[in-house]
């Protein structure tokens, strides 16, 4: 009997703890407010866009990779709108983009919605840069629609025409994003755990500062990322894999020598299957985050190679 009220009030004040946590964070999530879009925003495509758009030239499309956002290219966008049209894309699911459900979250559709966005603003071929998983939708553009890539530059970028049992990757994936799903109930959780996340993407951990987790963490917590996320996972399953051997674009791929995502040695085995891409490039002290971690070494690996592109494209 004396166990059965011990055990009863272990429950009761067990559930006032649990109470009094989700008080406080419920109080950490009403504090939180969801960053402001810093560029355009368009209906494209069945979806709303985040998108920057600056500079003047030659046009340059830049594609962030997995949970990231234009803010994974705010080191370049400066001196690349120096010679380039610049359009940064917030891919949907990401960044300040649309999260309806049903709306297409493939990357067969991302790469339809790069496309059709390219014709709202009138550019009928560009340079597209990709990052990451943003690099696998550049690919796929090309191949899709090869006369409308000028050429590719691929930054730390898995390959589309490779099978790494991707089911088993999108089950991973998926039980990560139920995790934040719970984590999101508190900022301050969500940045914890960002932080730790982001030191194993770069050479030198004191990158990560609390401006870098901010920029990172505060657009997964929106409304409805889990949710697209997933989506995400179970069109992507169902894509066939690309034939790189039929991307002709010029293509030049890049990576840190310290990442751990998409090592030196994948990368040279991208390049080595597209027919148009030149050695890869390995820059060294960086990690998976080379373009935000080492700005300067990127921009002279890569400044050349976009230079190399066609003429400038017009502004309507």
């Amino acid at each position: 009997m004396r166990a059965r009220r011990l055990f009863g009030r272990a429950l009761l004040a067990g559930a006032a703890g649990g109470g009094a946590l989700a008080g406080l964070a419920a109080a950490d999530r009403r504090r939180w407010r969801p960053p402001a879009p810093r560029g355009f925003v368009r209906e494209v495509d069945g979806a709303r866009l985040h998108y920057l758009d600056e500079g003047s030239g030659p046009a340059l499309v830049l594609v962030h990779g997995f949970a990231g956002s234009t803010f994974s290219w705010r080191a370049a966008v400066p001196e690349l709108a120096k010679e380039f049209r610049v359009i940064a894309v917030d891919l949907p699911g990401f960044g300040l983009s649309d999260r309806r459900r049903g709306i297409g979250y493939g990357h067969e559709r991302h790469a339809a919605r790069l496309l059709a966005l390219l014709d709202l603003l009138g550019i009928e071929r560009a340079a597209f840069a990709g990052h990451s998983m943003g690099g696998a939708v550049v690919q796929r553009l090309a191949a899709r629609a090869p006369e409308r890539a000028e050429r590719l530059l691929l930054v730390g970028s898995v390959s589309a025409g490779e099978d790494l049992d991707i089911r088993r990757r999108r089950r991973a994936s998926r039980a990560v994003f139920g995790l934040i799903g719970l984590a999101a109930t508190s900022p301050t959780v969500m940045y914890a755990l960002g932080r730790r996340g982001l030191r194993q993407m770069v050479a030198d951990p004191a990158f990560v500062t609390d401006e870098v987790v901010r920029g990172y963490i505060d657009p997964l917590l929106i409304p409805g990322t889990v949710r697209a996320v997933g989506e995400m996972a179970r069109e992507h399953e169902q894509e066939p894999l690309v034939d790189l051997a039929g991307v002709a674009a010029p293509a030049l791929v890049v990576t840190g020598a310290q990442d751990v995502v998409v090592p030196p040695a994948r990368a040279e085995a991208l390049a080595a299957s597209l027919p148009g891409a030149q050695d890869a490039v390995v820059i060294e002290r960086a990690g998976h985050l080379l373009a935000e971690e080492r700005p300067d070494a990127f921009l002279r690996a890569v400044l050349p190679f976009l230079r190399a592109g066609a003429g400038a494209q017009p502004r309507r």
